[in-house]
């Protein structure tokens, strides 16, 4: 299940993170100010296994050495943070 938090006025997201489940990789696109864009990564523990302070119109985020479980990843600037649950299989 997709938790996504919002906040901002209205409209579309600013980010878009695909696909659940995960098998390798997630995707991460960006329609925003790309300066302030962050990311951060937790296992189902809530650790914060990864962070990426530096984002692209188009990223990666590789779980190939990751263990099976539900991880969440936050993708944040300063007007809008989107928060998703995703099964890594």
């Amino acid at each position: 299940m997709d938790i996504v938090t919002k906040i901002h006025n209205s409209g579309e997201s600013a980010f878009s993170v695909y696909p659940n489940p995960i098998k390798g990789e997630v995707y991460i696109d960006c329609r925003t100010d790309l300066s302030k864009v962050r990311c951060c990564v937790f296992d189902p523990k809530g650790h914060l296994v990864k962070e990426n302070k530096k984002l692209s119109i188009r990223n990666t985020i590789s779980f190939v050495a990751f263990p099976s479980g539900m991880y969440t990843i936050k993708v944040y600037n300063e007007n809008e943070t989107v928060i998703k649950k995703f099964l890594k299989l």
